[in-house]
């Protein structure tokens, strides 16, 4: 080897890192996709929504009948809001599972397989909660309407991070040199202008 030529280290700590993050994501994902679907199929009684409306009808601004909540229940049932969003967070959430201890594993298909799943659940879980937050203007009370938004903004945050995390192990040349260890990276001493080989 030449010795002018100085070889980057892989980086296998990282990888494991972000698998366990996103292991443990997955399953709070899970969790949110798994209520969307009781909601989309049971629904709530009379009880338990006047027990649901009785913190925010305790707040100022126009109050929330029951009614009103029956209403925005049946346009999100009819737009299928909660339907598309359960089966989102849960394919999200599978994916993730299944991914993640491939990366663990420092398989790049585990990165690609989170990103998949990750992106899945951006885009249908953001468009199902924003057709929710959209039902939720038209029937509830201010204080309601603000926790749907909330909603939008924490599903959208939420797989955005994990889409990022799937990905880094792709973007960074120390992470990408370790998955399924077929990269090999040299740095030139004098130019310092990377090289990289694909090993058959």
């Amino acid at each position: 080897m030449d010795p002018a030529l100085l070889e980057i280290q892989p980086d296998t700590k990282g990888p494991k890192t972000l698998a366990i993050l996103l292991f443990v994501s997955a399953l709070f994902v899970g969790l949110m996709g798994w209520q969307d679907w009781q909601l989309h199929h049971e629904g709530l009684s009379d009880d338990q929504i006047q027990t649901f409306l009785s913190t925010p009808n305790s707040q100022e601004g126009e109050p929330t009948t029951l009614d009103d909540y029956r209403a925005f229940e049946n346009e999100v049932q009819t737009n299928k809001g909660y339907l598309v969003r359960s089966l989102s967070l849960l394919l999200a959430s599978g994916s993730l599972i299944l991914g993640a201890p491939l990366l663990y594993r420092l398989r790049k298909e585990g990165a690609v397989l989170c990103i998949i799943g990750a992106g899945g659940g951006l885009v249908g879980g953001v468009w199902a909660s924003q057709s929710i937050n959209m039902a939720a203007e038209t029937h509830l009370g201010e204080a309601l309407k603000l926790t749907y938004q909330l909603w939008v903004y924490l599903c959208g945050v939420l797989m955005g991070i994990c889409v990022l995390m799937s990905a880094l192990p792709l973007l960074n040349v120390r992470a990408r040199l370790a998955l399924n260890q077929r990269v090999q990276v040299m740095v030139k001493a004098d130019t310092r202008n990377a090289v990289f080989a694909e090993e058959e």
